[in-house]
């Protein structure tokens, strides 16, 4: 059962507001305690040539705590804390929803991009917005919650970030022009965002939950090569190992009028801003039996910079 924690003065931002907080007990999957300089990164090998092992790595579950963020929802920033909640009142007009919510042929790139490279401009001040992939959930009851085959994606309960730093160069390169200047964009700041929203919420199934970048140390952050065959390079995402200190958000209620941006990296993370967001969708304890299932449509961008700015 969800119970509210005592009011805190400390808010996400550091500040001083006064609010009590919900919180809620649940598990979530991390990847099991990592030697890196033992065993290397871990991986996982799509189509495995014979003889060679598919993963090697195990999946571990652990208790964590997770906070509503729904009284302290505006202070959260994507450079502070990997995350942020925005209202995006408008986007989706009852045609729009309908057509995602039911995986309308062409729908998202051809009416919804546009709308999410609009927000991510006027968010992040980027010059230029490539939108470059999306997935739609819907939550299948019937199926096993980590069964994410593709195009039939559940709710992904892993805890993890879609790319590294390494793989978020790789698809900057695949999305770029041929007439276009690969090192002089990156004189220039570079982030990844995925851009989040239900689609039939306020949520309360599933619920998306975010690691605060502030409470994530980097000796558990660990890429993962993804192979194909043998050594066929196909990207390289982010696992997470588990350590009590790690903190974790959700927000409560979530309607369709609000996204959640996911800062998947960054190129000025050497700046000291947050370049990566652990994230998982997680089991809420107090969800009804008869909730229906969590619909979700996730939209990933780059945002690009001019240099100096």
């Amino acid at each position: 059962m969800s119970t509210p924690a005592p009011p805190s003065r400390q808010d996400a931002s550091g500040g001083h507001s006064i609010r009590s907080i919900e919180k809620v007990s649940t598990t979530m999957t991390f990847i099991e305690p990592w030697d890196q300089k033992a065993k290397g990164n871990p991986f996982y090998r799509s189509a495995a040539a014979p003889g060679m092992e598919t993963v090697n790595f195990n999946w571990v579950d652990d208790q964590v705590t997770v906070s509503n963020a729904r009284t302290v929802r505006d202070e959260f920033t994507l450079d502070r804390n990997g995350f942020a909640y925005v209202e995006d009142p408008g986007t989706l007009d009852s045609n729009l929803l309908e057509a995602l919510r039911g995986a309308k042929e062409g729908a998202v790139e051809r009416l919804y991009y546009p709308k999410v490279e609009s927000l991510i401009m006027s968010i992040t001040g980027a010059s230029r917005v490539i939108v470059f992939d999306h997935t739609l959930r819907k939550r299948d009851p019937g199926r096993d919650s980590k069964d994410n085959t593709d195009g039939k994606e559940q709710p992904a309960t892993t805890v993890h970030c879609d790319q590294s730093g390494k793989g978020s160069l790789r698809r900057l390169r695949q999305n770029l022009a041929a007439h276009e200047d690969y090192e002089s964009i990156l004189k220039g700041r570079v982030q990844m965002i995925n851009v989040w929203r239900p689609l039939n919420g306020p949520v309360v199934d599933w619920p998306l939950a975010q690691m605060d970048y502030t409470t994530l140390d980097p000796k558990h952050v660990h890429p993962c090569d993804l192979w194909r065959g043998e050594y066929e390079e196909r990207g390289q995402t982010v696992t997470i190992e588990h350590d009590p200190g790690q903190r974790w958000w959700y927000l409560g209620g979530h309607s369709t009028e609000e996204v959640t941006l996911l800062k998947i990296w960054d190129s000025w993370g050497h700046r000291g801003v947050a370049d990566v967001c652990a994230h998982a969708a997680f089991k809420h304890p107090d969800t009804p039996a008869d909730a229906a299932p969590r619909e979700s449509v996730e939209v990933r961008c780059l945002a690009l910079h001019e240099p100096g700015r």
